[in-house]
Formats: C-alpha cells, sequence, structure tokens
C-alpha cells in the first residue's frame, strides 16, 4: 500500500477554500451553484482535497468524479487563490482539460480510483461513480421474466411458484456469472446525469497530470 505523504496533506485538507467578492464561503457558493445541502457540500469539497493530492502526488493522468469536477471548476474560478494559493501549496501547477468518453478516459479514471483506494480506503457514498451498466442490464432482464412467470403463478395457483423458482435461480446463477466475466462491469462513467452528487449519476471529466497538464492529455 502506497504511503500518505502527511506533510502534503495537512496542507491540502487544512487550506482555507475562499470566499466570494461578497464574502459568501466557499462551501456556501457549492450549496447555492448545486443546490446541494452542507452535509453533501462538505464531503464534496473533501474528496476534491483527496482528488487534488493524487494530483500532486501521481504521475499518471488523474480523472476525478463529475462531482469532484464541479467543485474543481468552482474553486478556478478564484483564479489567484487557485494558482498563487492552492497550487503553490500543492507544490505543482495542476491544469484541467476536458477529458472525454472513450476507452482510455474510463481506465485512466478507474487507475485513479485505485490510487485513491490504495490512500484513503473505499470512498463514500455518492461523490464517486460506482456502477455496473452490464448488471443493471442483467437484473432489469431478470426481474422482467421473474414478474412474467409471477403474475402466470398467481393466476394458475400456488404449484407454479416452485416451478418458477427453480427458474429463476440457474437464471440468476447465470446473470451473475456473465456480469462477472466482463469488464464492463467494473467502474463506469456516467456523463451528463442528472445529479452529480448521488450514487446514480457521477463521473465526468477533467485532470491533472504529472506534467501539469489534464485529461486526454
Amino acid at each position: 500500500m502506497t504511503s500518505l505523504n502527511t506533510q502534503l496533506w495537512e496542507l491540502i485538507s487544512n487550506y482555507k477554500m475562499p470566499a466570494d467578492a461578497s464574502g459568501l464561503p466557499f462551501t456556501e457558493q457549492l450549496m447555492a451553484e448545486n443546490s446541494i445541502s452542507r452535509e453533501t457540500a462538505d464531503v464534496a469539497i473533501t474528496e476534491y482535497r483527496k482528488y487534488m493530492y493524487l494530483c500532486a502526488t501521481r504521475a499518471e493522468r488523474n480523472v476525478p468524479s463529475k462531482a469532484v469536477d464541479l467543485v474543481w471548476h468552482l474553486h478556478m474560478q478564484h483564479s489567484r487563490d487557485y494558482w498563487d494559493g492552492f497550487c503553490k501549496a500543492l507544490g505543482k501547477q495542476v491544469h484541467h482539460t476536458p477529458g472525454g468518453q472513450g476507452s482510455q478516459h474510463l481506465e485512466d479514471y478507474k487507475a485513479t480510483l485505485a490510487a485513491y483506494k490504495d490512500l484513503f480506503g473505499r470512498p463514500p457514498k455518492g461523490i464517486w461513480k460506482q456502477n455496473s451498466k452490464v448488471g443493471a442490464f442483467f437484473t432489469l432482464i431478470f426481474l422482467t421474466v421473474f414478474v412474467f412467470f409471477s403474475s402466470n403463478a398467481i393466476a394458475q395457483g400456488e404449484n407454479t411458484l416452485l416451478g418458477i423458482l427453480f427458474l429463476a435461480i440457474p437464471l440468476y446463477t447465470i446473470i451473475a456469472t456473465l456480469n462477472s466475466l466482463t469488464t464492463k462491469g467494473e467502474f463506469t462513467l456516467i456523463f451528463g446525469g442528472n445529479d452529480p452528487f448521488a450514487d446514480d449519476d457521477a463521473g465526468d471529466c477533467g485532470s491533472g497530470d504529472g506534467d501539469g497538464g489534464g485529461c486526454g492529455d
């Protein structure tokens, strides 16, 4: 397991995020801009700090979730604070470049999450996307078949339920096996989601790499 640079992490975790021109704290700016609770905003900012630690310490390209990217965008609007204060604390100029939806972008995202887990453990619910499109697809098929046969069972009597059980168990086993055999069942990025701060809609582009470049460089 990679060890955490505690001195750098303390600098990042204790860095005071900038207020706007009217004196509105950064957390409240994020709340107002995204219509989220203070608790969600606090978690998102903490995850942004963790992501920027990865950008400061990893030579590889780093890709944040969509929620983290939104915090990043807001921070970069405070350009003097971001470049002259925060990046100075990082010891590195971390630039932002929009990413894409290609396979390499997804691989970079998965690698970023792996590095995150190595340092910080499993990410909290929401903020980071962990979804299996393949699993959801097969689950939908399973539920459709189950509902269809269940409705027939109810119409014909209770004895048919035993037959449904024998059908459902092997079908579910096949679904689970197929899902485990495909790499598409791993981490998935969802673009243009409705709620980037929820589990079912996170993941987008933007990153920093060893040369200060962004996602896609």
